[in-house]
């Protein structure tokens, strides 16, 4: 093979390479720049949050095993109306079905409440929690930087926390998760007893990983894509001064039928018809000494102007 062949080819490849490297960068390119405001309150808030859970867990060994019901729930920062933080929600087990018992050993203060299964049993349970601390009204906070953008930036609205349905799988290998279902129920309050109203994105408060939205009421305006594991329901919400609206949702695990997000209107269309909302998945994106330029992009255009020249050089 003679060198100018060679150097056809070899450019060639190097031309190919550079192409599927700007589409990689192109797809990674929002994301790679999104940049999150901490918040320091919310007008809207949750006032009650309610999960009833039915679990179904086999015990694969070769003896007795316990599992218990964990009645505090560490989140991502939730806050209390006054502005306090606090690392965890505390809840209040109102019901139990078969009846729990007391375990020996303890996470939490008063014990805590579980059940046995024989070995090679596969036993279903269904239990009732209400969250109860900190002190209601709360909204779980988004963002971990502080307001250094102006004058426009991007309101996600409230976000959501995450946990793993099949947990008990990897704090006990012996126990499978065979199916898990949990129905959440909130209410939400316009905290501002006078106007104007509110409006913005919320999102579902607790949302298992790996799992399916069975069902929502009312039917979720989008489901949120940002944790790529979840399917993060989320709504568009309107709420009058001193309103107070209810929401439900259920997640199963492993399968289910997914909800498909109908209204495709924003709150401010569906009252002001002549007003308009823009995309609230898409994060303005303005540099600052945070996030600075995206150089990414420039590299990338300077590998494809350089291609570019060798292409037509060597292959020309």
């Amino acid at each position: 093979m003679d060198l100018n062949k060679f150097n056809k080819i070899s450019v060639t490849f190097i031309f190919l390479f550079v192409i599927f490297s700007v589409f990689s960068t192109t797809s990674n390119a929002a994301t790679d720049q999104v940049a999150y405001l901490q918040e320091a309150g919310s007008n809207l808030q949750f006032t009650f949050l309610e999960a009833q859970i039915h679990v179904k867990i086999k015990n694969n060994n070769d003896h007795a095993e316990f599992f218990k019901i964990s009645q505090q729930y560490t989140g991502d920062g939730t806050v209390s109306v006054t502005g306090t933080d606090s690392a965890a929600i505390d809840w209040k087990v109102i019901s139990t079905s078969p009846p729990a018992i007391k375990m020996v050993n303890f996470i939490n203060p008063g014990g805590d409440l579980g059940w046995e299964i024989d070995s090679g049993q596969t036993r279903e349970v269904s239990f009732t929690l209400v969250e109860s601390s900190p002190p209601t009204p709360f909204f779980i906070r988004r963002g971990d930087s502080s307001n250094t953008f102006w004058p426009i930036i991007n309101d996600p609205g409230l976000t959501a926390t995450y946990f793993l349905p099949n947990e008990i799988e990897y704090l006990n290998p012996n126990l499978q998760v065979v199916t898990w279902s949990g129905h959440f129920f909130f209410f939400l309050k316009n905290l501002d007893s006078t106007g104007p109203r509110v409006e913005g994105l919320i999102r579902a408060p607790i949302v298992p990983i790996n799992s399916v939205l069975t069902a929502s009421n009312p039917t979720v305006d989008f489901i949120d894509k940002e944790n790529p594991t979840a399917q993060t329901a989320g709504w568009d919400v309107t709420l009058f001064p001193g309103q107070t609206k209810s929401y439900s949702y259920t997640y199963c695990y492993p399968s289910g039928s997914s909800v498909t997000p109908v209204n495709r209107q924003s709150a401010s269309t569906r009252i002001n018809s002549e007003g308009s909302s823009g995309d609230s998945k898409t994060p303005t994106s303005i540099p600052t000494k945070n996030t600075g330029v995206p150089y990414g992009l420039f590299v990338v255009g300077g590998i494809v102007i350089v291609a570019g020249i060798a292409f037509a050089r060597y292959i020309r």
